[in-house]
């Protein structure tokens, strides 16, 4: 009897999985609404498939980018439409106090004769208590990931502004889910990572 009652709860095991993976499960699921959190992964996860891509002046193709090549380009893949320069991308987002700064949020950067004028913009990758990581196009070593607390950046930070909420409005219910045979980022999977 205890056989075939194993036996059973086998064969009743294995139904299950095989709808779950077979997608006849997600029917029954409540549709998922996503939130900021989830659309900063998609623009983080995107971003960081150009880690390493040289900086090209004017670059705003997978061949070459500069700053704000890259962040309109990034954004762009969420349907989200930045200018091609640094300035004007923080005049459309929502400026934010640097005590609300989180992963996806636009950070700038004063150019190199004058920390008051805008000249440079990177995506916020993580924070933390002591400042915050970004990825951004470096003149010397094309896309990269920086910290807030270096002093080239420390000196020259001059604000953020927050575009992530017209990505989490263009996201479909139920984006949430990775599609079938896709696996969560290898710089995710570990949280501590200091990306």
């Amino acid at each position: 009897m205890k056989k075939t009652v194993h036996i059973l709860t086998i064969i009743a095991a294995v139904v299950v999985l095989q709808s779950l993976t077979t997608g006849r499960a997600c029917a029954q699921l409540p549709l998922l609404r996503p939130t900021a959190e989830i659309a900063a992964d998609k623009v983080i996860d995107e971003a960081m498939r150009y880690l390493g891509t040289p900086y090209r002046w004017g670059g705003k193709t997978p061949k070459g980018f500069d700053c704000a090549g890259f962040t309109r380009f990034i954004y762009g893949k969420f349907g989200v439409e930045l200018a091609p320069s640094a300035a004007p991308q923080y005049r459309a987002g929502t400026k934010i106090k640097d005590a609300e700064i989180k992963r996806g949020d636009l950070v700038f950067y004063g150019g190199r004769g004058s920390s008051k004028s805008i000249g440079h913009v990177g995506i916020v990758t993580s924070v933390d208590a002591n400042g915050f990581k970004f990825i951004h196009s470096a003149t010397s070593t094309g896309i990269t990931i920086s910290s807030s607390n270096e002093p080239y950046y420390k000196k020259r930070y001059v604000g953020a502004c927050r575009v992530i909420d017209k990505v989490v409005e263009g996201l479909p219910e139920n984006s949430v889910q990775l599609p079938q045979n896709q696996t969560v980022p290898a710089y995710r999977q570990n949280r501590f990572l200091k990306y």
